[in-house]
């Protein structure tokens, strides 16, 4: 983005004014050098941010190889000369490492001094429309005034007519009351006097309110555009950050989609080994009911009779099942 040099050289001197005022201890706000410099966001943002590297740039020499010459002249202490080229060059990389770190934080100020900004000139802008709509209401309630004002002429019109009704009456009828002609006559020259002097009063009162009105409507406008303007810009800017974010998120939410599959297979085989261990295990116990039936069996039919006292009852002991086959007839 082309920058005038006009613009660039205020933004720049406004924030060595800031600096200098803060005693140099911590950089201005975007925000601040914005108002000081009378610039919009875009072009504040983008010179401050050179501006700030250009205070945070130190630049480091790394001693790449050893020269020849001090190889000659240093022979002797070559590994040390060599040692200390290497922590040279390892102290620039934890420079760049610091000023990389520096630059992240930066910008990270720099994008929550622009939703601070963003928030601000809402602000401003609710506070404009604010006190516009309060000098509309001004201006209803001049509206108002003027039309009961119109209202008070046109009763005092109607007196007026109706006096000079009377009068014009009195004169017809021929009436000799020239005494109360005079006081009529009086009195209508009066209340055509006060009902001038009172329309002069409130036509330079409507004028004067007119004035103030369109003075103040005119300066609102200009405050709501102006302020409409770096809501717009500030909106832009903060749209660009919030769509880097969101591209940060979507990353991360497809590594944890992935995730999250992966554990769902891991939980599906799980479950179908634990199915194939239950069934494996009613299985086994089948079995085994059926073997421990096949030994009580040999054992049941190897037990001796009960002995005989009757012959009736022996025969029906010799009909009737014992206890053991029951069971076993029961197991089958």
């Amino acid at each position: 983005m082309e920058i005038n040099n006009e613009i660039r050289s205020r933004i720049i001197a406004a924030a060595e004014q800031l600096f200098t005022e803060a005693d140099r201890e911590r950089f201005p706000t975007v925000d601040q050098v914005r108002r000081a410099a009378r610039a919009d966001m875009n072009t504040t943002s983008a010179v401050m941010k050179e501006w700030r590297r250009q205070q945070t740039a130190a630049p480091a020499s790394i001693a790449v190889e050893v020269p020849a010459r001090i190889q000659e002249v240093f022979q002797g202490a070559l590994v040390e000369a060599w040692q200390e080229a290497q922590d040279m060059a390892n102290e620039s990389l934890h420079a760049a490492q610091q000023a990389w770190d520096a630059e992240r934080t930066e910008a990270e100020d720099l994008r929550r001094e622009m939703a601070d900004a963003y928030e601000a000139q809402a602000l401003e802008l609710e506070t404009a429309k604010q006190q516009l709509a309060e000098a509309q209401a001004e201006s209803l309630a001049a509206e108002q005034i003027r039309q009961e004002q119109a209202q008070d002429l046109d009763e005092l019109a109607a007196r007026i007519k109706d006096l000079e009704t009377k009068l014009m009456d009195a004169e017809r009828r021929g009436e000799d009351k020239a005494q109360r002609i005079e006081e009529l006559r009086a009195e209508l020259t009066q209340e055509k006097a006060h009902a001038e002097q009172q329309d002069q009063t409130h036509r330079q009162e409507l004028e004067a309110i007119r004035q103030k009105l369109e003075q103040q409507a005119a300066e609102q406008a200009e405050k709501l555009a102006t302020v409409q303007q770096q809501r717009d810009q500030a909106t832009q800017e903060l749209a660009t950050v919030q769509a880097r974010n969101e591209a940060q998120q979507e990353a991360a939410a497809e590594r944890q989609a992935t995730a999250t599959a992966e554990i769902r297979r891991l939980t599906a085989e799980l479950v179908k080994v634990s199915e194939n261990a239950d069934t494996r295990e009613a299985w086994l116990k089948d079995q085994l009911e059926k073997a421990l039936a096949a030994i009580k069996k040999p054992q049941a039919e190897k037990k001796p009779a009960a002995p005989r006292k009757r012959s009736a009852p022996k025969k029906a002991a010799s009909q009737k099942p014992t206890a053991a086959e029951d069971q076993q007839k029961g197991e089958e």
